[in-house]
């Protein structure tokens, strides 16, 4: 009993590619859902009920929820990329950046992500605060709630999103074995 409840508290460290690209796809379909839903039922209140029975809703929602997805997800690699750096050998850090594209699964939008990440990687590793905004504009412009009745909510869209990418990223610096990830990651065989 007791190991159960320390497994469920403290979940097992993030020590392979295979772990940390379910862990990245897993926190970026939370981010983006729970951001998202949070704010429409916020929003409309006790109408909430009715609103979510509602098909142009419910499409307008996914929408919202997939493009963010994608936002996200490309946000925390970069997020990775940056707690991960600093476990790459000298000369090493090009191939890591590859493998990191390698575990990147959103297919629409890969080539913004390239670039993105190649940018990221020049300067100072990122945070999740550096990086978060661009999610929470793509979650902000993709709202399924009008645009005149969501503007003055921008900076509680964009809170909400830091917040969640933060709380990632928290629970990366706990639970990522770097050096293990890093040399297992420079280690496969990356082609695109």
């Amino acid at each position: 009993m007791w190991h159960r409840l320390r497994s469920y508290f403290r979940p097992p460290p993030i020590a392979s590619a295979h772990a940390l690209r379910t862990f990245v796809e897993e926190r970026a379909a939370l981010v983006a859902q729970k951001c998202a839903i949070d704010y429409c039922r916020g929003k409309t209140g006790l109408a909430s009920y009715a609103l979510f029975t509602e098909k142009t809703f419910i499409d307008a929602l996914d929408i919202c929820r997939l493009e963010t997805y994608a936002a996200v997800l490309g946000d925390l690699w970069i997020v990775v990329e940056g707690q991960l750096r600093p476990n790459a050998p000298a000369g090493q850090h090009a191939r890591l950046c590859e493998a990191l594209v390698g575990l990147y699964s959103a297919a629409s939008g890969k080539e913004t992500f390239v670039a993105r990440l190649q940018a990221a990687s020049l300067g100072k590793p990122q945070k999740a605060l550096d990086v978060a905004d661009h999610s929470a504009q793509r979650l902000f412009e993709t709202l399924p709630i009008h645009s005149s009745y969501r503007e003055l909510d921008e900076e509680v869209v964009y809170g909400a999103v830091r917040f969640r990418m933060i709380a990632v990223s928290a629970e990366m610096q706990r639970r990522f074995a770097a050096p293990e990830l890093a040399r297992q990651l420079l280690a496969q065989n990356v082609t695109f």
